[in-house]
């Protein structure tokens, strides 16, 4: 698995390539001290994994970055950082990044969501979900049953971080169809969108 790492301090990622490189199916390809250089190394077409920070100095940062690599690449983005607040997690998913890890992270924890990620899962610490998440009102459980099958299979892959394109390629539908699923999913469960969508659909009982 090819990985970028983007940081704006290098001591940081001094620190992440000497944990990655110690993995065999591991392999930093590039690193980048600003956002605008992680997209533009991503868009060379050889990286699976970006790990971006969120914060950078002056100009764009993780969460734009994250946004023009999975429009402009084949890469995905998973973003390392110091901020655990709701609203940068509901931000960070809702660019599409399908992982977000804290700094203060394991290095097992960080492994697995490298992994993760590279494989087109998600990876979000159940806390961080729960924050993303708004309390109170939203769906029950028994939401669930008022999906038709095919809704709750585009669910499921939602969940999984997959983008509309990918539902589509998976269950054999165009992506009018999978749109057209989403809208009324979202609809039917009562939440805001799809990141919401796909936070139910982490924390429903199976």
């Amino acid at each position: 698995m090819r990985i970028l790492i983007a940081d704006d301090h290098e001591l940081t990622r001094a620190g992440l390539r000497a944990v990655f490189e110690r993995e065999a199916d591991l392999q930093v390809v590039a690193e980048a001290a600003t956002a605008e250089a992680a997209v533009a190394r991503c868009a060379e077409g050889d990286v699976d994994v970006a790990v971006l920070d969120v914060r950078f100095g002056p100009g764009m940062n993780g969460l734009e970055a994250a946004s023009r690599i999975l429009a402009e690449s084949a890469a995905r983005v998973l973003l390392l950082t110091l901020h655990d607040t709701p609203e940068y997690v509901r931000s960070a998913l809702a660019a599409g990044a399908t992982g977000y890890v804290l700094k203060d992270a394991g290095r097992e924890e960080l492994l697995h969501a490298v992994r993760a990620v590279g494989a087109g899962r998600t990876a979000l610490p159940h806390g961080l979900l729960r924050m993303a998440v708004a309390p109170a009102s939203g769906p029950t459980a028994d939401d669930l049953a008022r999906l038709t099958p095919r809704e709750r299979e585009v669910l499921s892959l939602i969940a999984e971080g997959m983008t509309n394109k990918e539902i589509g390629r998976k269950l054999g539908i165009g992506p009018g169809t999978v749109k057209a699923h989403v809208e009324k999913l979202i609809a039917k469960l009562g939440v805001a969108d799809r990141t919401q969508a796909a936070v139910f659909a982490a924390r429903a009982p199976t």
